[in-house]
This record gives structure tokens, sequence and C-alpha cells, in this order.
């Protein structure tokens, strides 16, 4: 584990001593941390919002141990009866305060009586002079608050800016908790570059977007037909596809002779070890494994299908639809003995962009508020923080009107999907700078939007100078930067439908599965509730060249990686069950740089 936590710490440009690594090999077997990227990333959130981001010392790595492990630890033994409860929401006399009850951090309860029962509403009071909640006869002592950073309380004219006409919140709506508002939980970039960075554009500065995701020149629009490909047209894409991942897995295997390419149909008897190409197919609904994995090859008269047996297999990653290179035999024809996948191809590698002052973004992903309302107060403080750092460029991640919503239905919006959707939208521009630019990613999970993946940009009935609709999914330039975007969450799409064994680092290794494909959403069949296109995905999904940032929204654990020389960000949900996130990034000058850590400072920070 020393030579694991060792490079991490060197990828952040921090050479730690031995000393230094025996305590963190210690911290890490006392609390089961069995993953050096995790215990690197955690110490890295906790140095940046505690310690204005110093190296690890052991007096420090004493503290983060004392202070954020041993709690959680503490926190999994035994989980005390909870309340939640906070002061930042008032009824429409100033002169009257309300506590609400809603989500925090949890705040032991000593009783047996349930406040939440609506059915026993009691009024609570608030002593301000000690910090104690009384309930009638109980009483309530909230944890101390070490931190709490400040964030641009909601004024009144602001509050339900983004709720339908015919929408009336009940007093005492769950709302955003300003707990831990502003904290950093996930940060990249050498720490000198950290240090250095403003995360407020210091000057407003010209952005030209273009989106470079096109077929035959043109890019992905209302226009195009979706749904039209039938039987046969997926049965010519699928043999095509197996045709040029091939080749290409077979240049950088074999090099770029193809007199070298000795392949052999996989379904061919052979004891002999041999080479051959084909797509990893499950024999049955559901999730992949051992016993229903097969490899499916074709010539130009049929589809040739062999049983995989895994039993010699190096360590691999495999998944429904990826296009790979085996090496085995098959000595009795019916089953393939395989002994090593290849799976990578030559990348074609992002160049160094030239940018000569910092460029600021931010980046969100839907839903923009909480399951219980619609007041969308997720998004109004994320609005808040716009204005006061003006980033040059905005990038929101659909959905707005997620189809899971409880409240998403004709009851409680009394007006047309596309009227409310363009309330929103419109919302958003009215409320920030002029200089703002702003990127709004379409999703097939909202209600207006065509189901459909990949998913049309939704058009707006006016035009706006400083905003990009787009599709789902697709690569933008900003001044010379590629951006890859995607609403839809492949990430834990692929996560749970691979096969591995000993595979590494699962972040790295399912944005390779992308990267190595060669598309947004290499996974056949798709998962539930996605209706793909392989038609429209074989033009507006594919991924030629690997882009300089690469944001892959998930209800997956937030993440940043350095990927092939892309910055890859999950920079979570914005209205998740518990506090939401967003991400940041502040792109430096490039010049005499190579690696994206040194010229990429990106956070995630909580709404």
């Amino acid at each position: 584990m020393h030579k694991e936590i060792t490079e991490q710490f060197e990828e952040l440009g921090i050479e730690p001593s031995s000393e230094i690594l025996d305590k963190c090999v210690e911290i890490c077997l006392t609390h089961g941390l069995s993953d050096p990227v995790e215990f690197v990333e955690q110490w890295v959130a906790y140095s940046i919002s505690n310690l204005n981001g110093a190296e690890p010392t052991i007096p420090f790595l004493i503290e983060f141990e004392r202070k954020e492990l041993a709690n959680i630890k503490k926190e999994l033994k035994s989980k005390p009866k909870t309340v939640k409860s906070e002061l930042n929401s008032y009824c429409k006399d100033s002169s009257e305060a309300l506590v609400d009850f809603y989500n925090v951090n949890p705040i032991a309860l000593y009783s047996d009586v349930n406040i939440n029962d609506n059915t026993n509403e009691q009024t609570t009071a608030c002593n301000e002079d000690d910090k104690t909640f009384v309930n009638n006869d109980i009483c309530v002592t909230p944890k101390a608050i070490k931190t709490i950073i400040p964030r641009t309380p909601l004024s009144q004219n602001q509050e339900y800016k983004f709720s339908p006409a015919s929408y009336s919140p009940v007093c005492g709506t769950p709302r955003t908790s300003i707990l831990n508002s502003g904290k950093i939980v996930y940060t990249f970039g050498h720490s000198n570059l950290i240090n250095e960075t403003t995360w407020s554009a210091k000057k407003a500065i010209t952005i030209k977007i273009k989106n470079l995701s096109q077929y035959e020149g043109e890019p992905l629009s209302n226009n195009s037909k979706f749904l039209f490909d039938n039987i046969l047209d997926k049965i010519n894409l699928f043999a095509d596809n197996i045709f040029e991942r091939g080749k290409e897995l077979c240049k950088k295997h074999f090099g770029p002779n193809t007199i070298d390419y000795d392949l052999q149909h996989p379904d061919i008897l052979n004891s002999d070890t041999f080479n051959t190409i084909g797509t990893i197919v499950c024999e049955h609904e559901g999730v992949l494994d051992k016993n229903s994995t097969f490899l499916v090859g074709s010539d130009d008269m049929r589809l040739r299908k062999v049983h995989l047996n895994f039993n010699k297999a190096k360590p691999f990653g495999i998944f429904p639809g990826q296009t790979v290179l085996v090496s085995g035999t098959n000595p009795h024809g019916d089953a393939l003995m395989v002994e090593e996948f290849f799976v990578e191809r030559n990348l074609q590698l992002p160049e160094i962009p030239k940018v000569d002052e910092p460029i600021n973004f931010v980046f969100a992903c839907g839903p923009y508020t909480n399951s219980s309302d619609l007041v969308y107060e997720p998004l109004t403080n994320l609005i808040a923080y716009c204005k006061e750092n003006k980033p040059h460029v905005l990038i929101l991640v659909g959905p707005f009107m997620d189809t899971d919503h409880s409240m998403m239905n004709g009851t409680v919006i009394a007006e047309s999907f596309e009227s409310y959707y363009l309330k929103i939208i419109t919302g958003i521009i009215e409320e920030m700078e002029n200089d703002i630019t702003i990127c709004i990613i379409a999703s097939n999970r909202d209600a207006n939007a065509d189901m459909v993946y990949p998913t049309p940009p939704i058009n707006l009935r006016r035009n706006f100078s400083n905003v990009h609709m787009l599709p789902d999914p697709c690569i933008v330039d900003v001044n010379g930067i590629q951006i890859g975007l995607t609403a839809t969450d492949i990430f834990e799409h692929l996560l749970n439908n691979e096969l591995i064994l000993s595979a590494g680092d699962k972040v790295k290794r399912i944005v390779n599965y992308l990267f190595h494909q060669g598309s947004f959403y290499p996974l056949n069949p798709p998962a539930d509730g996605v209706c793909f296109d392989s038609g429209l995905a074989s033009k507006f999904a594919r991924i030629e060249k690997v882009p300089h940032v690469l944001v892959l929204p998930s209800s997956h654990k937030q993440f940043i990686r350095d990927v092939n020389g892309c910055l890859v960000i999950n920079p979570g949900r914005l209205a998740p069950v518990d506090i939401g996130t967003f991400g940041r990034i502040v792109i430096h000058s490039t010049e005499k740089k190579e690696k994206p850590i040194e010229y990429m400072a990106c956070q995630i920070r909580r709404v």
C-alpha cells in the first residue's frame, strides 16, 4: 500500500517521507480503508477545508484521523434516533420565527416521542442563549457546529421564483441545509495551483462555443428522425462496429501491418492458442456473469457465437456490447478458454490547449429541486453563487423537470411542460449577468424532452445570445478547450453490468471503456429506461478523440480523475437525497505545462 499512496500523493505534487507513509498505512488499516485513492481524496478534501491545502504531517494526520475518520467509525457502530432541524426559514410576518425540521446533520434526540409525526404537531420554541430547543416537555440539544460557511440567503421575492404558478408550498417545506454549505468535498490540482486559484472570474472574456459532435457537418437537432432503425440496420451496425473497433484493437496489439493480423473465427475447434475478435454478449436478461458470457463474431455470411471460459484468464474487465480481441484456445469446440483480453486501442490524446488567461467554469447536474417540493431552492442557491463569483461559463446538465419527481404531473403543474420549462430556463437567464455564457444539456428524463438517446436539444421559443441549447451527449469546443458532456448516467450503468477480475481502479476502468470503445454509451443492450437509437448513436455519440474535460454526472460518489490526459469529473447531483454538490474548474495559463494537474484547478463544492 506504500507504493499506491506514494503515487497518489506524487500526482498532487507532494513527496511524503517514509514516516508520513507509515502513518497513512496505519490509518488505512485501522479504519478499513483498502482503497489508497479514497484515502488520499479524503485527506485532500480535509486539508483544503481546514488547513488551507497544507501538506500532510504527523500532527495533521492525527488530527485528520480524530476529526474525520473516527467520527465515521463511531456513527457506523451506533446511530441514535435523530431529528433534523434548522433556523433559516421565516414566516410572512417578519416578527415571528418558524423552526423548520428538515434535512441537515443529525441531532441526537433523547426521547421516544416522534416529533415528525404530523398527527401530533407541537409548537417548538428556541432559546438562543443556551442553544437548546424545547418542544413542550421534549429537550433536544444540537451538536456543536464548528464551521458554517456563509452563503447568500434567499430573499422573499426570490424564494419561489421557479415554482409553477399554481404551486403553493406548505409552510415548513423541507429545504437545503446551510450546515456545511460551501464545504469542499473534492479537490484536483497541484497544491500550489490550488492556493493561487481565484474561483471568482477577475474579468469578462469573449467565449466561443462550438458543438463538435456532428455527422456530415450537421449536429443532432430536433429535425433529426429517431427510432426508425429496423433489425437489419441494427445488425449491420453491429457488424460494422466489430470490424471498425476490431481493426483498431489489432493495430494496437499487432502494429499497423495487416499481414500480422492472424485471426480466426471464435467458434473454431483449435487446441493451440489463437486470436479472435468479437463482441461480449449475455445469454440471458440480467447482469453479466461467468456462466452466461458469450463472444459473438461475424463473417460475410453469418454471426458466430461461442461460450467463454475464464478459468485461465488474466485480470480483466468486460461488459455487454464491448468489442474485444481475445487470446485463447477452443479444444472441444464448445467453449473458448480465455487466456487474455485486449481491449485498448491507440487513443488520440488531447493536445495542450492554448490558454493565456484563466477561464472559470461551473458545472451542475440535475435534478435541481428537492424530491419533496417544487421550490427549486438548490437551483436558486447555485444562481446566487454564480452571481457572486461570475464564472465565464455555466454548464447546466438536465433534467430540470425530472419525470421521476412525485409532483411532476398535471395536478400540481397547471400549465404545459413546455411553458413551465421555458419559465425555468428564462428565470435562470434573467438572474445571470450577460457576460456569463450558459450551456444547457438536454436530458431524456425531462418531462418535455424526446424520450430517446441520443437526446436532441430542447428548443426555446426565445433566442438568447449567451445561451446554447445542446444535445445529450456532445463534445463542445470552448475557446479551444474540448469538453465532453452527457446527462445519462453511463457510469452507473456500466458499473452495474460489467464482469471483472482484479481490474483495478473502477473510475479509470469505466472511463477507459468509453475512450477505447469510442462511444458515450457502449453498453448493449442499454440499461432499463434508456430508449436507445443505434442509428443516432453511431453518428452523434462517438468519441473519436479524448477531450480535455469529460463531465459524467452520476448518482455514484463524486470523483475527479486524470484519465489519459483528460480531466474526468462527476460533480454529483445538485439536489440529491442529502446535500447537493456542483463542480467548478479554473483553467490557468498552459504555457510550459504538460499535464492537466499542472494547469487545471478543480473542486467539487456543496451548494
